[in-house]
């Protein structure tokens, strides 16, 4: 039963005690889903009708950002989350904003996929003339036959065994998204039962002479 629903059994006076605050969850939940989903659909119409200036942006203070935007959710789910940071990582070349979206998206993903006790892994590095974000969890993973799909629109995993996993599907098409205007690259490796690993490549930061 949707939120329609239960607001309907609710306005009737058919629930009391704890299975009204059971409804009343359920109602929140499915609120926080669709203001999350038209928020997401308004974003990528933005992003697919501007193309923003570029700058420079510190990845190191975006990546800590969202790491303490998602402790609440971590701890909920008894998920540890670790930043690994190289020396000396330079700016990259972007949008703030949108690389905040990108990384918050693959964030979200490592810590809904993870077991409980997990651990998701948000490591920053450089390569040649790349900064790269990687993001590594040991939860269920992806399988082969799925992996092609994770970046459509509105695809996502509905059930894993006996766990049900919340959210529809638009998070990794906008990072997606973010990354091809970036003119960077967004690389997946994961195995069934394992974990999965996203990778973002971006340009670093050039200053003008």
């Amino acid at each position: 039963m949707v939120a329609g629903g239960y607001l309907q059994v609710l306005q009737k006076g058919m629930v009391t005690g704890e299975d009204l605050d059971s409804k009343i969850n359920t109602i929140a939940r499915n609120i926080d889903q669709i203001t999350t989903l038209v928020n997401d659909i308004l974003f990528l119409q933005e992003i697919e009708l501007v193309l923003p200036e570029f700058d420079a942006v510190n990845m190191v203070k975006i990546a800590e950002v969202v790491v303490r935007k998602y402790e609440g959710k971590a701890e909920t789910r008894h998920v540890t989350v670790q930043v690994k940071i190289d020396h000396n990582i330079p700016d990259a070349k972007g949008d703030a904003r949108s690389l905040e979206r990108a990384l918050t998206a693959l964030v979200d993903n490592a810590i809904k996929y993870s077991p409980p006790n997990g651990m998701v892994e948000i490591r920053l590095t450089t390569q040649a003339d790349r900064v790269l974000i990687t993001v590594e969890d040991h939860g269920i993973g992806i399988a082969p036959d799925i992996l092609p799909r994770i970046f459509d629109r509105f695809f996502h995993v509905d059930k894993n065994g006996d766990e049900l996993y919340g959210g529809l599907g638009i998070g990794l098409s906008i990072t997606r998204q973010v990354i091809q205007q970036h003119k960077g690259s967004l690389d997946v490796e994961s195995e069934p039962g394992k974990g999965s690993t996203f990778t973002m490549s971006l340009l670093k930061w050039q200053p003008l002479n």
